[in-house]
């Protein structure tokens, strides 16, 4: 009976073997290793069969140009289909784009729903971006407590800006003009 045992075992050994071979594992070995190219082919498979985190990792090698120049358009068709997936990261990096007009028409509206919906899942860049846009009044219903209590949270979840920027924004009083939270941001 151990013999046998010992014969399935050896034959399923392999497979598991075979199993960790994937090639999300052979993607971040080359990229880990500076061969962004071959990276890119592994998570092009993995993204184009749908997987969010290879759209997304493949979204931010074209942002960052690890391939030559960076390729923002090429950043925000991954993103948008890792964002619509709900992948927090990307919604993120998609919010930034269209607030920066990188790869996408500039539009204020369309970050702060990206950012909202990657700070609802606890993303504190997100909860940062979102939170400086709510003071800046550049969400249609700004909302300075929101701002301080997304801060708060993005704070809570590591973010150093927003650990920078709350005991700046104690410094106001409620009701600061715009102009004011400028000035406090600035410090």
């Amino acid at each position: 009976m151990k013999l046998l045992h010992l014969a399935a075992a050896s034959l399923t050994l392999p497979l598991l073997l075979v199993a960790c071979a994937s090639p999300r594992n052979a993607a971040w070995r080359a990229y880990e290793t500076g061969n962004y190219g071959q990276a890119a082919e592994r998570w092009e498979e993995l993204a184009r069969a749908g997987d969010s985190d290879a759209q997304f990792l493949l979204g931010l090698v074209y942002d960052e140009g690890q391939l030559g120049e960076a390729d923002a358009n090429e950043a925000v068709r991954w993103y948008t289909l890792s964002a619509e997936q709900g992948h927090p990261a990307a919604q993120c990096n998609l919010g930034l784009c269209y607030y920066e007009g990188r790869g996408a028409l500039r539009s204020h509206e369309r970050a702060a729903l990206w950012f909202e919906r990657a700070a609802a899942q606890g993303f504190a860049k997100a909860q940062n971006n979102l939170a400086v846009m709510h003071l800046l009044g550049q969400v249609p219903s700004s909302d300075p407590e929101r701002a301080r209590a997304l801060l708060a949270q993005a704070a809570e979840g590591g973010d150093p800006k927003a650990a920078a920027l709350l005991p700046k924004l104690a410094q106001l009083a409620p009701g600061a003009t715009r102009d004011q939270v400028l000035t406090a941001l600035a410090r």
